[in-house]
């Protein structure tokens, strides 16, 4: 059907083009958070990380990631790192431009990235950047942008890949520092699109930026008009979806089962995988869990696949290991030995010490969490005869007994920021870790990451991070639970500028996201 459709469109007069072409405009609904405070990249904040969806489509990053989720030369058209590894030269591209027409320059990178890592800009993300032992950043001339590290960190092509780490401009932040990135006049970016109109509680809207142009992998955008909602309610989307008011959009949970076994809906469905981990956190420095048979008992005690099935609506991946599928470092099969196993879960806690007081775990009081509270708790109580109370708090409550490790058990999980095991293992469970909220610190895991980011290349770096998360599932702050799966339905007319199907990777910030500026609309 589709080559007959190509065959008319190539033999079709031109007028006959012009009048069937269909228009280049579609609406998402990447801001499922809710309208962001501010676009600023530096100043994104981890609570709506979904801005980062808009950000990349108005700003380009010396490098981008590639469908495969390697860094490959964008605002740089190339780069070299030194043989000591401890520094890596940026040469920018000569035709990069602002969307005002301004050059964009090496200087412009340097005080972004000084920027974000400023302890007076308090920016959420400076803690990925500070562990890179950044040491200095400096334009040796306009095309050429220089990071110093303090140790060799192999990382930092992936750093320069994220979407904070774009260029910004000094004239522009500083006449208003607060407000330059809520208004479209000033939110002046050198990305693929440029912000046209911001309706606050409503959308955004993005058009072509005339000053981009095609280079190395990346071409000029097709699509002439995205509008992107800040809509919370996903059955919205889904309703509006049935409309052909969406190009695409994500199933939500409750309609997964209906739209898999309705054949006209499951031929437009694509499920796939994030770089996401959901378990269950277990506070180590709370008597009773420092009992490492207790924490082993605790996570052989529940079965992931009904809690798949059951509350995750089946499109999840039930996991005992800790890097997701689709990253550098996965091992299928990991963990093996926390998985469901009633009996041994019972031996284990026999040999265990009893915890002085009954357990608790804590949750975000929706109606979501509640069940899976609810299913964790019935599990311990069948599978173990351990009676755990179940304290739901508000969102805010909830994030600060994590931050202050006031909690006992709770549901806790990890999102690639980029993807490399160095994001999982520095940044979360080692003993200065940025964002260590289960009390854990071994010295020996902590050397065996020294070790690994003494290592540039991600090929002599994967063994030592085996090592590490062999360690870490061995210790089990955490016990991984399930992959998070999304299930999207994308229109037949949706496609990508080579032909292919509309790009997903396991890192978009929303299904599609990654690369907006190669996405096309078919006749139909």
């Amino acid at each position: 059907m589709l080559g007959a459709l190509l065959a008319f469109v190539v033999s079709a007069p031109a007028r006959s083009l012009a009048q069937t072409a269909p228009p280049q405009e579609v609406t998402v609904n990447f801001l499922t958070e809710g309208e962001p405070d501010t676009l600023d990249p530096n100043r994104a904040s981890l609570a709506n990380a979904a801005a980062g969806a808009v950000i990349r489509q108005v700003f380009e990053p010396l490098l981008r990631f590639d469908a495969n989720l390697v860094p490959q030369p964008a605002a740089a058209e190339s780069y070299e790192v030194s043989s000591d590894g401890l520094t890596y030269t940026f040469h920018l591209r000569r035709d990069g431009r602002w969307s005002d027409g301004q050059a964009v320059t090496a200087a412009q990178f340097a005080y972004s990235w000084n920027r974000l890592l400023d302890p007076a800009l308090h920016a959420d993300y400076a803690p990925l950047f500070a562990s890179a032992g950044i040491t200095s950043t400096a334009a040796l001339d306009d095309l050429t942008f220089q990071v110093r590290v303090s140790q060799p960190f192999g990382a930092l092509p992936d750093l320069a890949a994220l979407w904070m780490a774009v260029p910004l401009r000094p004239d522009v932040v500083s006449n208003d520092p607060d407000g330059w990135a809520t208004n479209p006049d000033t939110l002046v970016g050198n990305g693929p699109f440029q912000l046209t109109e911001w309706l606050h509680q409503d959308h955004l809207t993005l058009v072509p930026n005339p000053q981009y142009t095609a280079h190395l992998g990346w071409p000029k955008p097709v699509l002439t008009k995205i509008t992107v909602l800040m809509n919370t309610d996903a059955d919205a989307d889904y309703v509006a979806y049935g409309q052909n008011q969406r190009g695409w959009a994500l199933v939500p949970d409750a309609e997964i089962n209906h739209v898999l076994n309705d054949p006209s809906l499951a031929a437009e469905s694509r499920q796939y995988s994030t770089l996401t981990t959901f378990w269950l956190q277990m506070n180590v420095a709370h008597a009773g869990l420092s009992n490492v048979l207790l924490r082993r008992a605790l996570s052989k005690a529940i079965d992931r696949v009904a809690l798949v099935r059951d509350l995750a609506a089946g499109v999840s991946v039930p996991t005992t290991s800790l890097i997701p599928p689709g990253m550098p470092g996965f091992q299928d099969g990991l963990g093996h030995e926390l998985g469901f196993d009633p009996a041994g879960a019972r031996a284990l806690l026999a040999q265990a010490d009893p915890p002085p007081d009954p357990l608790a775990y804590a949750f975000p009081e929706t109606p979501a969490d509640r069940r899976r509270a609810e299913y964790l708790q019935a599990q311990w109580r069948s599978n173990l005869g351990l009676d755990v109370q179940l304290s739901g708090l508000t969102q805010d409550a909830y994030q600060q007994a994590l931050t202050s490790g006031d909690y006992d058990l709770a549901f806790g999980g990890w999102n690639a920021d980029y993807p490399d095991p160095r994001d999982w293992f520095n940044t979360a469970f080692g003993c200065t870790a940025p964002y260590n909220t289960v009390g854990y610190c071994n010295a020996g895991f902590d050397q065996i990451l020294a070790r690994a980011d003494m290592a540039t290349s991600l090929a002599d770096r994967l063994p030592l991070y085996a090592q590490a998360q062999t360690l870490l599932l061995q210790d089990v702050p955490v016990a991984p639970l399930f992959v998070r799966g999304r299930l999207v339905l994308i229109k037949p007319w949706i496609q990508s500028t080579d032909g292919a199907s509309l790009v997903l990777t396991p890192l978009d910030d929303y299904p599609g996201s990654l690369f907006l500026d190669k996405v096309q609309i078919l006749p139909h």
